[in-house]
C-alpha cells in the first residue's frame, strides 16, 4: 500500500531530514516505481501530515467523489485521495511548471494517471499572474513583485456542478479566491483550506469564515502553526505566542449533506 511505503520512507528520513539541503529535487523508489520530489523537507512533512496524520481524510457517501485539488505540488494529496477513493474524479492545479511535471510523473507512476493536472495558478481570473517560484511548497501569487508570468484559472466557473471536495492550499490566494467564488461555493460539499495568515490578509479570516457560515457551512479549525520563520511585526502580548503570523487548516462541510 502506498501510504505504508511512504511512511516507511518518512521514518528513515526522520533522523536526518533537517540536515539535508533545501530546494534540491530528487527521487525515491517506492514499490519499485519512481517518486519525485522538489524539496526533501516539504516531501517529508507532506508524507507525515497527509499519509500519517491523514490531514485530508473525509467521508463521502459514494465511491467516485469529484475533487478539485488546488495547489497539488508533487501530487501527495491527490495520491492520498486516490488511495481512499480509487474511482475519484480529480482535477489538480499546480502553478509551478517544473513541479507540475513532477506531479504528473508521480501520479502516472503510482496508478493515478487518469487525474487531470493543469499547470496554472488558481486565481480570480484567467489572464495569468505573476508567480514567485520557491522550488519548495511555498510558491505563491504576487501582485507587485518580481516573479514569473504563469497561466491562471478562475475557480468560480468550475463550481457549476456539485463538487464533493475542494482542497485549497494556495499560499494566501485562498482569501481572494473564496471571495470571488461567491454563492457558487455552496455547490461544494466539503472544503479543506490551508489558511496562510502571514500578512495584511489576516484581517480577511473573519470575513472568509462569515462567508462560509452564510452559505450554509459548518466548520472546525485545527493545525495552527506559528510562522516563527518569519519576522514578527507586532508580536502578540501573550506568552504562548512569539508571532502574529500563523498557518492553520479550516475544514468546512455543507449542512445539507448531513441534515438527515
Amino acid at each position: 500500500m502506498l501510504s505504508t511505503q511512504l511512511l516507511e520512507i518518512a521514518a528513515q528520513l526522520s533522523p536526518s531530514v533537517a540536515a539535508w539541503p533545501r530546494r534540491k529535487p530528487g527521487l525515491f523508489m517506492v514499490g519499485g516505481k519512481v517518486m519525485r520530489y522538489a524539496d526533501l523537507h516539504s516531501f517529508y512533512w507532506q508524507i507525515k501530515q497527509i499519509f500519517g496524520d491523514r490531514l485530508y481524510n473525509f467521508r463521502c457517501r459514494h465511491e467516485a467523489p469529484v475533487i478539485i485539488d488546488c495547489g497539488a505540488h508533487t501530487g501527495m494529496a491527490t495520491l492520498y485521495f486516490k488511495e481512499c477513493y480509487p474511482k475519484a474524479q480529480i482535477t489538480a492545479f499546480e502553478a509551478d511548471a517544473d513541479i507540475a511535471d513532477m506531479c504528473r510523473a508521480n501520479l502516472s507512476a503510482h496508478g493515478a494517471g487518469d487525474v487531470e493536472v493543469k499547470t496554472a495558478a488558481v486565481w480570480i481570473h484567467d489572464d495569468g499572474v505573476t508567480f514567485a517560484h520557491s522550488n519548495d511548497d511555498a510558491g505563491h501569487v504576487v501582485e507587485a513583485a518580481p516573479g514569473i508570468k504563469t497561466p491562471s484559472v478562475r475557480l468560480q466557473p468550475l463550481l457549476d456542478r456539485r463538487i464533493d471536495l475542494l482542497k485549497l492550499d494556495v499560499e494566501g490566494a485562498e482569501f481572494p479566491v473564496i471571495e470571488d467564488c461567491g454563492d457558487r461555493l455552496a455547490q461544494v460539499d466539503h472544503i479543506i483550506v490551508e489558511v496562510h495568515a502571514l500578512g495584511p490578509e489576516q484581517a480577511a479570516i473573519g470575513k472568509m469564515l462569515a462567508r462560509l457560515e452564510a452559505l450554509g457551512f459548518r466548520y472546525v479549525i485545527t493545525d495552527l502553526k506559528q510562522a516563527t520563520w518569519m519576522q514578527a511585526e507586532t508580536p502578540p502580548p501573550f506568552g504562548p505566542f512569539r508571532t502574529e503570523k500563523f498557518i492553520m487548516t479550516v475544514y468546512a462541510w455543507h449542512r445539507r449533506i448531513y441534515s438527515s
